[in-house]
């Protein structure tokens, strides 16, 4: 875990260096439709995946550490055919959403859709392949790509392409989808040479399970990138792409709060699925304490800087961006909600419990869809953040009643969390962890 957040605080970091670089060498309109572009592609792009990511990260660990190299290898070649074919649809409904919202030729010209649909399928392969190194037990280097290069990549891109006088919409966009090529390739790579040369296997019971998982999990990840981000593609459809600049650029900031929570549960979504296998009940509630320790001691104070001073980094982006500094107070308090919460949502992930899971970000999504646009009527920006903070905190709290009554369960501040041995433990555990980072023994 603590490997894994200080990649995500240079990950964040980056990402910050990167959309400031964009927000101050480009127009606000224009960097307003650099950002609803690439929010369209993260929120279509792991679709892509049709939930066999979900289901890599699942049965590609047990594979692994069963012994069976092949299974896994026949998953991974399942879920990139699947990429290749749920691309096409993909890309329609990508057209669709900018007609929609912005109007294709005048709003948003076509050369923008194209690159985005470029990007869909690259985006899919860099969130199987994440996955698949997380399955394959090397966590860090699966959010490499995600983390740092995402940013990294098309940053040094965007600071070239300005330094020679090219920089445009058009060309940071294909800045940022040239990144996703380079990171498939290197993940591609890795995972090759782990594995080793070993032949596909996919036997038809396999299959069952994987699409068992997998189907009711896309609409699960379709449902949780919307909510993720569909505040933002409502603000610039009934807005315009000023106000969902300021309203993404406060959105990103506020999700720093968060950072260590995900981090959290990525750690432990592996653990999960092993644990529950093997029904081991009390090292899953030991693993939901340490979780919830480390997630609230985290991101409290995170929380407490952002509201308190987070107009110093709006201001980085511009004078203008610091009238959002209200949406960024309003969502980061909704974000304290999942910091309480802590890493549920990894538990009914790894747990069978799609069904549940899904039917809950169903009511989020129609709920963010109706009060969102409610906000803005009654009260502009600030209001669809009010919508957008209610979602949140309703759908964590549906979360922790969902794992204490099918699992028994308990989540968040009512698990133990600050029982004074588990604290001794978990502190003495993560300095121990920081100082081996720190200061690696040569072999």
């Amino acid at each position: 875990m603590v490997a894994v957040t200080f990649m995500k605080v240079a990950g964040t970091a980056l990402w910050l260096l990167y959309t400031v670089l964009l927000a101050r060498l480009l127009s606000a309109d224009e960097y307003g439709l650099v950002m609803y572009a690439v929010t369209v592609l993260t929120i279509a792009g792991p679709l892509t995946c049709f939930g066999l990511n979900s289901a890599m990260l699942r049965y590609g660990s047990i594979y692994w550490h069963q012994g069976r190299p092949g299974a896994l290898l026949g998953l991974l070649g399942e879920a990139r055919r699947t990429i290749a074919l749920a691309s096409v649809p993909a890309v329609l409904l990508v057209a669709m959403v900018f007609e929609a919202a912005l109007g294709l030729g005048t709003g948003v010209p076509w050369s923008v859709v194209a690159i985005v649909a470029l990007g869909l399928a690259l985006y899919g392969t860099m969130d199987l392949h994440r996955e698949t190194l997380r399955a394959l037990d090397r966590v860090l280097a699966g959010f490499l790509g995600f983390n740092i290069l995402r940013s990294l990549i098309p940053g040094v891109t965007a600071a070239a392409l300005a330094a020679g006088g090219w920089l445009s919409v058009e060309s940071a966009l294909a800045g940022f989808v040239g990144g996703l090529a380079v990171i498939a390739a290197i993940d591609s790579w890795r995972i090759g040479r782990l594995v080793g040369d070993v032949v596909p296997i996919r036997q038809r019971d396999d299959r069952t399970d994987w699409y068992r998982i997998a189907r009711p999990m896309v609409l699960a990840e379709a449902l949780g990138y919307w909510i993720a981000r569909g505040d933002v593609v409502l603000v610039g459809a009934l807005l315009d792409l000023r106000a969902a600049a300021i309203y993404l650029t406060a959105q990103r900031l506020a999700v720093l709060v968060t950072f260590v929570v995900d981090a959290v549960r990525l750690t432990l979504e592996p653990m999960v699925a092993r644990r529950y296998a093997d029904r081991d009940h009390r090292g899953l509630q030991d693993l939901m304490a340490r979780g919830s320790l480390v997630s609230f001691a985290s991101g409290m104070p995170i929380a407490l800087a952002i509201a308190g001073g987070g107009w110093l980094l709006l201001g980085l982006y511009g004078p203008e961006f610091q009238s959002g500094w209200a949406v960024l107070v309003i969502l980061t308090l909704g974000q304290t909600t999942t910091v309480l919460a802590g890493s549920v949502s990894a538990v009914l992930r790894m747990t069978g419990l799609e069904r549940p899971l899904t039917a809950v970000q169903a009511a989020s999504a129609v709920g963010l869809s109706a009060t969102v646009p409610v906000g803005i009527l009654l009260g502009g920006v600030e209001g669809a953040a009010i919508g957008a903070a209610l979602v949140t905190a309703g759908s964590n709290l549906a979360y922790l009643v969902i794992a204490r009554r099918r699992l028994r369960l308990r989540c968040g501040p009512g698990s133990g969390m600050f029982a004074p041995a588990l604290v001794r433990s978990v502190v003495e555990e993560a300095l121990q962890r920081a100082a081996l980072l720190l200061w690696k023994p040569r072999p």
